[in-house]
């Protein structure tokens, strides 16, 4: 889409009929233009209620080693080394949760493992990584389902105008919802103060022409919608009035936006002789300002790296550790602003590595992952559900009782989007907006007497 201004003099405005290119010009002056673009859409009006849940997916992205993690494995004599670090170290196990004893694992676990179920052994039944993420995240292998949080947002607040915010990883809406894409901060300020210099805070025209370029865009838009317009054209106005509608709603965000020096900047660390760059804090401390406005209710974060082909262990510990500093940021963040009891937050990654280290101390991709679900005084906490064997194949559990059987199934994304779309109660949505829901039998993964 091209960049249009609106022809504004000192003088004034030439008042001439607007055609629809001249509307569109006549709108990106105003604000309103950002609607109209098929990457950052802003739909909707004004909510009257604001739901009780939120909903956030953090995307380990290129395949996170369990093994170093929630699903630790010891090396099994007679076959090749799967982790170098368990020649020193024993598993370790704080309530009900074993772990990898390496980086700040102990302190994660110990933080938040009470409130923490992890489900391994999940077989997403591929090593592409786009396939692996189209699973993880939409809950089927193929296109054409809408991700966890797009089917959220949808249900939930579907007219709420950053329903459906993306910071990172994989999305995918189906058509359902309209979602707005941000890099950091700044876009966010944008897009809540359009008619504001980023760089001086000073307006880019006066009041009183912002005023009338918005009061031709409404004549505009009246008079083609009392036109013979196509549907199509008239869903499309019909959506542009609501963006410009919701802009008192957006004003309410741009007021929480802190000052840039307060604004979490990108780390930068190093990790196996590789510099790493991130900046999943300033993701979260986004997505938790767009909560805290009402605005929104679910949002995707992700932190890349950990498609760790060389030197996996170096990598892996220091992405691992990193991810916790930036899960006690995230949730600290949350409580501080009173959101921390109304989230749940969904990790996961496209799929797992390999059960032996390559010859360049990396290791390739393994369809056997993990899923960790966090939620501040769950029930369901310091649970484990699933399992895999010694050299991390995934073993089958009964889908009733969640305990091993040799006759039961094995997990899938399938089953995991099927149990947690039932817990937040978009089971009957989903059926009715004709999403496969019936491939994935929905578990009891949130029955607190129930584990592995």
């Amino acid at each position: 889409m091209g960049t249009y201004m609106i022809d504004f003099s000192r003088r004034g405005i030439r008042h001439r009929p607007l055609s629809r290119r001249g509307l569109l010009r006549s709108a990106l002056a105003t604000g309103a233009g950002l609607s109209m673009s098929p990457v950052m859409r802003v739909w909707g009006a004004q909510q009257s209620s604001v739901p009780d849940r939120l909903l956030v997916t953090l995307q380990l992205d290129g395949g996170v080693d369990v093994t170093m993690l929630c699903d630790p494995k010891l090396n099994v004599s007679g076959e090749p080394k799967i982790n170098h670090w368990a020649d020193l170290s024993e598993i370790e196990q704080v309530g009900n949760i074993q772990y990898a004893p390496v980086g700040n694992n102990r302190s994660l676990f110990e933080r938040y493992g009470s409130d923490m179920l992890v489900i391994n052994g999940v077989d997403s039944q591929t090593n592409s990584h786009e396939t692996g993420k189209l699973f993880n995240w939409t809950g089927a292998n193929g296109e054409g389902q809408p991700s966890m949080s797009a089917l959220f947002a949808a249900a939930q607040a579907p007219d709420q105008p950053l329903a459906y915010s993306v910071f990172g990883g994989l999305s995918r809406t189906a058509g359902i919802i309209g979602y707005n894409r941000f890099d950091d901060l700044s876009v966010l300020r944008g897009l809540t103060q359009p008619n504001v210099e980023p760089w001086s805070g000073e307006m880019k025209r006066w009041s009183s022409e912002i005023e009338r370029a918005q009061q031709a865009v409404d004549k505009g838009s009246a008079r083609m919608l009392n036109t013979n317009v196509s549907l199509r054209e008239q869903q499309s106005l019909e959506r542009f009035n609501s963006a410009r509608e919701s802009r008192k709603d957006l004003a309410a965000l741009a007021d929480l936006i802190p000052a840039e020096e307060d604004i979490v900047q990108r780390e930068d660390f190093n990790a196996g002789g590789m510099l790493f760059s991130s900046n999943l804090k300033q993701q979260m401390q986004s997505a938790l300002l767009v909560f805290q406005s009402g605005l929104g209710v679910a949002a995707d974060l992700s932190l890349g790296g950990f498609d760790s082909h060389d030197e996996n262990e170096p990598i892996q510990e220091a992405l691992l550790s990193h991810l916790y500093e930036a899960l006690n940021f995230f949730w600290d963040t949350a409580e501080s602003l009173g959101l921390a009891d109304r989230i749940l937050l969904v990790i996961g990654s496209d799929f797992g590595r390999t059960n032996f280290i390559n010859e360049t101390n990396g290791k390739d991709h393994w369809p056997i992952g993990s899923y960790i679900l966090m939620e501040q005084g769950a029930p369901w906490g310091d649970r484990v559900i699933g399992a895999t064997d010694d050299l991390h194949f995934a073993r089958a559990i009964n889908p009733e009782t969640l305990r091993e059987s040799t006759t039961g199934i094995v997990m899938t994304p399938h089953h995991i989007h099927a149990s947690i779309r039932d817990y937040l109660g978009l089971t009957q949505f989903a059926n009715e907006a004709g999403f496969d829901t019936n491939v994935g039998v929905p578990l009891p993964l949130f029955d607190p007497f129930l584990s592995t």
